[in-house]
């Protein structure tokens, strides 16, 4: 990148907290389900409503039910996942210093 040849940017310890690998982690782990969740979102409808599917959506001019917390992340899980980088950085930004590059 232009602009950076001469310093670099590294942990204060030298490694990442545990936190942040933690948090990491998980956020990589809720890209995979939120991508999978969007690959395989029809198969979890139903076209008759029960306890579990009670929220309804419309696909090729048919009713089908999800359950909420599914139809929740299925529509907003792109959100979550651009906060949740969001908060990465903005604790990357806090917790590292730049150094001469040797």
């Amino acid at each position: 990148m232009p602009g950076c040849g001469r310093i670099k940017v590294v942990w204060v310890d030298g490694k990442p907290p545990r936190y942040w690998v933690i948090l990491g982690l998980t956020f990589l782990s809720f890209c995979l389900v939120w991508l999978m969740l969007d690959h395989f979102f029809r198969r979890f409808g139903l076209t008759h409503p029960d306890t579990l599917h009670s929220s309804s959506r419309l696909f090729d001019g048919k009713v089908y039910y999800f359950p909420a917390m599914i139809l929740w992340l299925h529509d907003y899980g792109l959100f979550v996942m651009m906060a949740w980088m969001f908060v990465l950085a903005v604790i990357m930004s806090f917790y590292r210093r730049m150094v001469p590059r040797d």
